[in-house]
């Protein structure tokens, strides 16, 4: 299942892509383009990447050397 399509119609879009891009559409440099483009609108990794961890959150406060010395 693709977003929601499976079977019949998936089948059908990857016909497609096929038949336009030809047997290696699946790493077509300008299919991944595409695809990685949609997936980061809904914030999913990218295709060919590992999947990134979030950065560590900074303090919201300063350090103890900066509130001690005021700066």
């Amino acid at each position: 299942m693709l977003g929601g399509v499976e079977g019949g119609p998936l089948a059908r879009i990857e016909e497609q892509l096929q038949s336009e891009v030809g047997k290696d559409w699946e790493t077509d440099e300008e299919v991944l383009k595409g695809r990685n483009a949609t997936r980061r609108e809904h914030g999913l990794p990218l295709l060919g990447e590992t999947e990134r961890r979030p950065s560590p959150a900074t303090p919201a406060r300063h350090p103890l050397w900066r509130r001690v010395l005021g700066r």
